[in-house]
């Protein structure tokens, strides 16, 4: 998902164009979800699109691209361009988070049926997303929760035998008439109807968000020493 405006830095160009190390916060997700074992990628664009499109198109060619001239509208609406295109089993990513090497393998060790991936080693402040897991079960999931056992890190796998499953509560959803409707109230209902949303672990490694101009110089400066240890 790559069509926020980034407003919190600036809102100049689209986030995902965001340069760190030379290196636009798009082409880190990429080069993640290569590792984790990606066969296709798709972005969904919105603000700066063109822009996008033609950054993308230098990366790879044949990265499908979609647009989403909704973007304003919660990210749900950004999901929703690409699942008519999904077939199989996906993997949902930011383009504001960078991972570190380490945690493509733990991810790729995890994918299975569906899957929100949270970490339990960092505090968690008003603006990260939160999760209360029973057995590494998911019960609730919301920035506003105050008993939380987890943060979500913006990872979401679904296998292919959950995908119907997984469209249709997204369909409901967009068709309930919201307008912020984000890609969590997926695993929420999910979560809410019964239907098990297991926890993946990615702890133990660290990784970046890059939604603050703090964040941003936090990221330049972990890179810059420690270049090797991410994409």
């Amino acid at each position: 998902m790559a069509a926020g405006i980034g407003q919190r830095l600036g809102g100049k160009t689209t986030k995902a164009l965001v340069e760190i190390e030379g290196k636009p916060l798009c082409y880190y997700a990429f080069d993640f979800l290569r590792a984790v074992g990606a066969d296709n990628l798709i972005v969904v664009g919105g603000f700066c699109f063109d822009d996008l499109k033609k950054k993308v198109e230098e990366y790879d060619t044949n990265i499908l691209i979609l647009e989403n001239k909704e973007y304003k509208k919660g990210n749900l609406f950004t999901l929703e361009k690409a699942l008519p295109h999904i077939n199989g089993s996906f993997l949902l990513c930011n383009t504001d988070h960078i991972y570190k090497k380490a945690i493509a393998d733990k991810v790729r060790a995890q994918l299975q049926g569906i899957k929100a991936f949270c970490d339990f080693d960092r505090p968690l402040g008003d603006d990260d997303m939160k999760v209360w897991h029973n057995d590494y079960k998911l019960a609730r999931i919301s920035k506003k929760l105050t008993d939380f056992n987890g943060g979500y890190v913006g990872l979401t796998y679904c296998g292919n035998e959950k995908l119907e499953t997984y469209k249709t509560i997204a369909g409901q959803l967009l068709a309930g008439g919201e307008d912020n409707v984000v890609a969590e109230d997926v695993l929420r209902h999910l979560a809410g109807s019964g239907r098990d949303v297991h926890i993946g672990d990615i702890s133990g490694h660290g990784w970046l968000e890059i939604d603050f101009p703090e964040e941003l110089e936090r990221a330049k400066q972990e890179l810059s020493f420690k270049r090797h240890e991410f994409f």
